[in-house]
């Protein structure tokens, strides 16, 4: 009978310490913006993840550990998580040269971009259909290099490798399964120079496709410049989605 007693005195003890509440504030801030290409406006297509990390420090520690999260795939970010202050704001392992950090000041959901060089820019020319029921899809597109920052070097040969990519799902990218390797082509590049490379239209045809069926393609390309040697990030066009005609 005295254990019973004793187990129910303990239990309305351990049920209160349960459902205690926190004190702690909850987020208040956030950040919002893009990746934008400093030379022409345009937003830097990347992949999510392994595309680009947002890396912010808070200077309210001494010693701040530093918090990252994913750029999307469309070259923006998004983080509502995060509280109000000052910290210094850097995109990072992204396909461009790197990039200085920003002190931001977050009040809310503060809008703020990044203006940062791609390693290269792809750019879609034409994409021409077949005949009705011939399945037949072509891309055309060229590749050129980005100016050189001031300050940095990387060689007169670093344009090594194109890929069009093919995927049933409007998620395309060159890691973590982003496209069908029997819809896609790779094309190395390593044996040319850059400057033919840039001469050039690519004609590459979008293989084993079915008629009347619906796919999403995109055309990567890989820079081998020291800066991007360990992590290999490629620069992307937009996602495009196409119907087998």
């Amino acid at each position: 009978m005295k254990k019973t007693k004793l187990i129910f005195a303990i239990l309305p003890l351990l049920m209160s310490s349960c459902f205690e509440l926190d004190n702690y504030d909850a987020p208040n801030a956030g950040i919002d913006g893009a990746l934008i290409d400093v030379e022409t406006g345009d937003t830097i297509c990347t992949e999510q993840p392994d595309g680009c990390r947002i890396e912010l420090m808070d200077l309210s520690y001494e010693n701040p550990t530093p918090l990252q999260f994913w750029a999307k795939a469309d070259g923006t970010f998004r983080n509502v998580a995060l509280f109000s202050g000052y910290y210094d704001v850097t995109p990072t392992e992204g396909p461009f040269f790197p990039a200085e950090a920003e002190r931001v000041h977050l009040e809310g959901v503060t809008k703020h971009d990044f203006k940062v060089t791609p390693y290269l820019r792809i750019n879609i020319e034409d994409i021409v259909y077949g005949e009705p029921g011939s399945a037949e899809v072509t891309v055309k597109y060229t590749i050129k290099r980005a100016t050189t920052p001031e300050g940095m070097t990387i060689g007169k040969k670093t344009i090594a490798e194109a890929r069009l990519l093919c995927n049933i799902y409007p998620v395309v990218c060159c890691y973590n399964g982003g496209f069908i390797e029997n819809n896609s082509s790779t094309k190395i590049l390593s044996r040319s120079t850059d400057a033919s490379i840039e001469s050039r239209v690519y004609e590459d045809q979008v293989k084993n496709l079915e008629s009347g069926k619906t796919y999403y393609i995109r055309v990567a390309a890989l820079s081998s410049c020291d800066y991007n040697s360990s992590l290999q990030r490629y620069n992307y066009t937009p996602v495009i989605e196409i119907v087998a005609p």
